[in-house]
């Protein structure tokens, strides 16, 4: 059987092949389910995060195959950038595994689950329960597209000299001030230092993997413990003798007050 390169390129997005774009960044289509079982997704305070080929890469979720002809017009399901109350309803139900796709692009193919119509290229609105938690300035898959598209130039644009690490120069008093405006809190657990000397246990986190990209939006204080566990990228850098005798060293002296804020890694 031959297929038509338009045939192919379709199949691939099928898959969950990068499509080609004009843009700087790879637009990706992933089931969900499978990438967070394969511990690739995370959930952060801006959007969700697909960690693939070591990059890691922001978007959103949406229902694959919803019910969308009602009463003879389309009614188009939301998006969603957090595990919002929409979310959390869906999986108490056991709704949710393997119905959702992580994408990142500006729309998004459907396929209706009763009649089998294909909807192509649809802009789809965000969800209010997302809209009203994170206060974002943006309402669809088009606005969530071009900002990721104006980071990602800046990015590309902006020339930095960097250390051996491939952290800016100035990375150590960012990661400094950053820290102490936030408390030396991590923004994961919640845990704070007992001693001025324990400071030292608080990390500056790259969102998106990128060490150059130190705008606010981009860095999370976290305790060493939630960082050594982001990713598995992370697991393998912190997987040093040095640095897990850190880890221990946290542990060992925090374990009571990680178990009363319930971090899911004691």
């Amino acid at each position: 059987m031959l297929y038509t390169f338009e045939n192919l390129a379709n199949r691939l997005t099928e898959l969950g092949y990068p499509e080609s774009t004009e843009t700087g960044f790879r637009i990706i289509k992933r089931d969900f389910t499978a990438e967070e079982q394969a511990g690739n997704i995370s959930f952060k305070g801006d959007g969700i995060y697909l960690t693939i080929d070591g990059q890691i890469l922001k978007g959103y979720m949406y229902l694959k195959f919803p019910i969308i002809n009602f009463d003879g017009y389309p009614k188009f399901p939301k998006f969603h950038i957090i595990d919002c109350v929409t979310i959390k309803e869906q999986k108490q139900k056991g709704n949710f595994d393997n119905r959702y796709f992580w994408h990142n692009s500006n729309t998004v193919d459907l396929k209706d689950r009763n009649d089998g119509t294909v909807y192509e290229n649809v802009t789809l609105e965000l969800c209010r329960w997302c809209e009203n938690t994170l206060g974002v300035n943006y309402s669809t898959t088009q606005d969530f597209f071009n900002l990721l598209d104006m980071q990602e130039q800046d990015d590309i644009n902006e020339e930095l000299e960097v250390d051996i690490f491939g952290y800016t120069l100035d990375w150590q008093q960012i990661s400094r001030e950053y820290r102490k405006e936030k408390n030396y809190t991590c923004e994961n657990c919640g845990i704070t230092p007992d001693t001025p000397a324990d400071k030292r246990f608080f990390h500056v986190h790259h969102k998106n993997g990128n060490k150059t990209n130190n705008k606010r939006s981009n860095l999370e204080c976290l305790c060493i413990l939630c960082h050594a566990n982001e990713d598995s990228r992370h697991e393998h850098n912190f997987d040093t003798r040095r640095m897990q005798r850190e880890v221990n060293g946290f542990v060992s002296k925090y374990r009571e007050k990680l178990l009363r804020l319930g971090s899911k890694f004691i």
